[in-house]
């Protein structure tokens, strides 16, 4: 997906409100802009209010950020944003897909779990106050 710069920031914005700024500009950038890459957005009124970044290795995929901007939380856009980045991600040959989370993100968790992710793991102490959990989701109903 090409960004313009407006857009782009835009897309920073998002990141920075969300996670306040886990990943800096110039990561975000490079990311997006990894071939590996699969990046969807969701926008109202020409403005990027969510999004969902992952990549896709072999037949793998692995999400590592989705968020929604508070204010367009609540309406059914971060499960939008998951069902297109796991299109996107089988377009590409991906079978399924990795994630973690904060085992304590209970809004995260619940949104995972409807869409279809199932626990796998737990990284002790994988944050600095908090576990991790791995999920993971099956994108093609004929692998195992």
């Amino acid at each position: 997906m090409t960004l313009t710069e407006e857009q782009f920031l835009q897309l920073d914005t998002v990141e920075q409100e969300c996670f306040h700024g886990s990943w800096t500009r110039e990561m975000l950038l490079e990311e997006i802009n990894n071939p590996l890459s699969v990046l969807v957005t969701e926008q109202r009124d020409d403005r990027i209010v969510g999004f969902a970044l992952g990549r896709v290795v072999a037949d793998e995929g692995e999400l590592y950020q989705i968020g929604v901007l508070p204010e367009y939380r609540r309406l059914h856009i971060g499960g939008k944003l998951l069902g297109d980045l796991h299109e996107k991600m089988k377009g590409r040959g991906a079978v399924c897909c990795f994630l973690e989370v904060r085992s304590r993100n209970a809004a995260a968790i619940a949104l995972y779990e409807k869409s279809g992710y199932e626990r796998i793991s737990v990284r002790k102490g994988y944050y600095d106050d908090d576990d991790a959990v791995i999920f993971r989701a099956q994108l093609r109903a004929d692998t195992i």
